[in-house]
């Protein structure tokens, strides 16, 4: 375990909040090229690790190596401009790796201080949210990436969808799940985190799922919260411990409806529920659609694919001079058309591995010590990992990074942690009240 791999990740992470106001703020000029604002740290993490012995050179890590040499092969046969492929390869496989240098790099007590200050970022942004929410659609808060007005997504009633310091809502979509991980986790284990820090933290995650007008960060969230109740359906004497947050959301949800918080996301429900045939219907289409739509291009696929990249909005503007979807707007069929057939199929089951990797390693965490962090960070993750867009850098990051945190807290049954060396310095002059309630 190399210490000195830790401020990167560490860097990595605050960049993956702040990337969205550097494009859009801070540095809306070189809002292209901060696309790749991460790629150099993720680059550093990687030669740190190799000169320390610590490089996970493990059978899913020279998959990736193999897919990427075949899909520059495939590129090259194709004629795709070499620009396009060699972001098409980044976007695939270059941070892949990093959910497994997390694993071997960050211990527990790493994963629970980044989630305190995961849980002091939420109420900014939540905060940020709300006055976006407040503000017109041409309103300088709701400005696109590279400044532009009007280039947030409208939701309804005149509502943008607020992205926070991101660069669209699907950060947001990607942040609010991580952030119900930890909240769920400190009202379950009293004294990981402070009483008023949780309070103010599921405050600020109540108002942010109406106000994001978005049914994907619903869903999502309320995975996060069914695992946390699995987790201490397990031992009835803590289910006790989650009786206040629920009495809270309860409150909260009814503040949020007076002050009229809840009439965009309501008034989208409704339309979105009607056309699509029901809550039903459109639940299954809004998880399940992308996975069956994908095999109905597979007889379009050429047999070494469109190359790797051109399905991206940079790989359209580099051929076409236009930010548009070129093969498809799905993440599985964009694969296929990129990669063809054959190989666009193994990615997918590759990714489908991942998927299933980061759950079970969590689940079994969860079987042998009870303690549920692990697996509600890997249903925070868990869709972003399958099927989740990862041209756009902001879900490729949160995909990534949310793995490789499930995965370093998983609990290993070969190494016994002390309670209170993994919790120090989380929370001043808060001791730890139930050890015998974590892992």
């Amino acid at each position: 375990m190399n210490p000195s791999l830790k401020p990167f990740v560490w860097l990595y992470f605050l960049l993956l909040v702040l990337e969205g106001a550097l494009r859009k703020w801070i540095l809306p000029g070189l809002a292209e090229p901060l696309l790749i604002v991460r790629d150099p740290v993720v680059l550093m993490i990687y030669a740190l690790a190799f000169s320390s012995g610590v490089f996970p050179l493990r059978p899913a890590v020279l998959t990736l190596v193999a897919f990427a040499a075949v899909s520059l092969g495939f590129a090259l046969i194709v004629g795709t401009p070499p620009v396009v492929a060699f972001y098409g390869l980044r976007i695939n496989y270059l941070h892949v790796p990093l959910i497994f240098v997390m694993a071997q790099t960050l211990t527990y007590a790493d994963v629970l201080r980044i989630g305190r200050v995961a849980l002091w970022l939420t109420l900014g942004i939540t905060a940020l949210m709300l006055l976006q929410y407040s503000a017109g659609p041409n309103s300088p808060l709701n400005k696109g990436v590279g400044s532009s007005e009007g280039g947030q997504l409208g939701g309804a009633l005149g509502k943008v969808r607020p992205p926070g310091p991101f660069s669209f809502i699907t950060g947001p979509m990607a942040w609010f799940p991580l952030a119900t991980a930890f909240v769920m986790y400190g009202w379950i284990n009293r004294g990981v985190y402070s009483r008023r820090l949780l309070v103010a933290a599921t405050a600020a995650i109540v108002i942010a799922v109406p106000i994001s007008i978005s049914r994907g960060l619903l869903f999502s969230v309320l995975i996060v919260v069914v695992l946390g109740l699995l987790s201490v359906a397990r031992d009835v004497r803590r289910l006790g411990a989650i009786c206040l947050p629920l009495v809270l959301v309860l409150v909260l949800l009814q503040f949020a409806a007076n002050q009229e918080l809840t009439a965009a996301f309501s008034s989208r429900w409704q339309d979105s529920t009607v056309a699509g045939g029901g809550i039903g219907q459109t639940i299954v289409n809004r998880f399940f659609g992308d996975f069956v739509t994908a095999f109905d291009v597979l007889s379009d696929a050429p047999a070494f694919g469109h190359g790797i990249g051109l399905g991206s909005n940079v790989g359209a503007r580099f051929t076409t001079g236009e930010i548009t979807f070129l093969l498809a707007e799905g993440e599985w069929p964009k694969i296929l058309l990129e990669l063809g057939p054959m190989l666009g199929l193994a990615f997918i089951l590759y990714r489908c591995w991942l998927a299933l990797h980061v759950v079970w390693s969590a689940w079994l965490g969860l079987l042998r010590t009870g303690d549920g962090l692990s697996c509600m960070l890997a249903g925070a993750c868990a869709l972003p990992v399958l099927n989740g867009q990862w041209a756009p850098p902001t879900i490729l990051g949160f995909a990534v990074f949310g793995a490789g945190l499930a995965l370093a807290a998983a609990p290993d049954p070969d190494v016994e942690e002390d309670f209170n060396e993994a919790y120090e310095d989380l929370d001043d002059n808060t001791p730890v009240q139930e050890e015998s309630s974590v892992r």
